[in-house]
């Protein structure tokens, strides 16, 4: 399958295949994020317009493997969104769309979906394989980025509730424009989206300084017993499961742990471990400098995302994860 990059001419094979579809589904990855949210619901509400104002009617639904997380609940239509039940049989589809997945094993049971169907690919992670029918790959601050870029080629206007919907895509990959993924690109669909209304307090308020009692004394746990390795200028913490259920914690209060990792000044790479009920050990990476690709360190684990920021799921345990990743910085 042809991996395209900045060529607008993807747009419009995938404009065409999404009007000729009548049963079309959304999806993202598992443990979703900011930008998995903002991407996919900013997508459906663009699409709505669309086929509204073609007085035409399709049968289009977000379905997702888990839930969105509850920072994502001021999102005006949030609860489009619908949690996959593998006892429901009527998820006929004609056409899938995945939106930031670096990998169709990460959308999780959903994937099963996506035998037989034509399939649309729009995401920003660099080691995405390009798995879909169609793909748009293209190595920018966060597929909602793509998605404004889709929406204005499609002629969609653009109005506050998917501006919403993709300024928290954007702060949520961007870390509120404090990444080097940033470009000037980044700040023009910033720009507009204000212009449509956004309120970037609001959004900042609501999305990144929300936090649950678990997520605050998670944070303060990793701070508290983070070990650093000098050597290796790696900041690490290991995050078992019984430790997220003594705070009552679930997946997304541990979200913003690793972040928290890389800001120690003498650390140049961070590794969270988080023990899943299963026992599979998920993953976050993140690299200061541009001479550790820690993408290509997730690899390792058949994870990927970007040269800064990526993550991976392990059987392996705790300690041969840590000693193959001390191994490979």
């Amino acid at each position: 399958m042809m991996r395209i990059k900045n060529n607008m001419k993807i747009f419009d094979d995938v404009l065409k295949k999404i009007k000729e579809s009548e049963n079309i589904i959304i999806t993202s990855h598992v443990n979703p994020d900011g930008d998995a949210i903002g991407a996919s619901l900013g997508l459906l509400l663009g699409l709505e317009k669309l086929f509204s104002d073609l007085n035409t009617t399709k049968h289009m639904r977000i379905v997702l493997q888990d839930k969105y997380p509850d920072t994502t609940n001021f999102l005006k239509y949030i609860n489009k969104i619908e949690i996959y039940d593998e006892n429901n049989k009527n998820y006929n589809c004609d056409l899938i769309i995945f939106v930031d997945s670096a990998d169709i094993k990460r959308t999780g049971k959903i994937a099963n979906l996506a035998k037989n169907v034509f399939t649309i690919n729009f995401d920003h992670h660099i080691t995405n394989p390009s798995f879909a029918n169609l793909n748009y790959i293209k190595d920018i601050s966060s597929t909602s980025e793509i998605i404004f870029k889709f929406l204005n080629f499609s002629e969609i206007e653009i109005d506050k509730d998917i501006a919403e919907c993709l300024y928290t895509g954007l702060i949520n990959d961007t870390g509120n424009f404090s990444h080097d993924n940033v470009t000037k690109d980044t700040f023009y669909m910033a720009g507009k989206l204000i212009e449509a209304g956004v309120n970037n307090s609001k959004i900042v308020s609501k999305f990144l300084k929300n936090k649950s009692y678990a997520a605050i004394k998670l944070i303060g746990e990793s701070l508290f017993n983070m070990k650093f390795f000098k050597e290796k200028k790696l900041a690490y913490f290991y995050l078992p499961y019984e430790e997220l259920q003594k705070y009552n914690g679930r997946k997304e209060d541990t979200e913003n742990i690793v972040e928290k990792l890389i800001e120690y000044n003498e650390a140049n790479v961070a590794l969270f471990l988080r023990e899943e009920r299963d026992g599979v050990i998920k993953g976050s990476m993140r690299s200061k400098i541009d001479n550790i690709d820690v993408s290509q360190i997730s690899g390792i684990f058949g994870g990927g995302g970007h040269k800064k920021a990526a993550g991976f799921s392990s059987s392996s345990t705790e300690k041969e994860i840590l000693n193959e990743i001390l191994k490979n910085l």
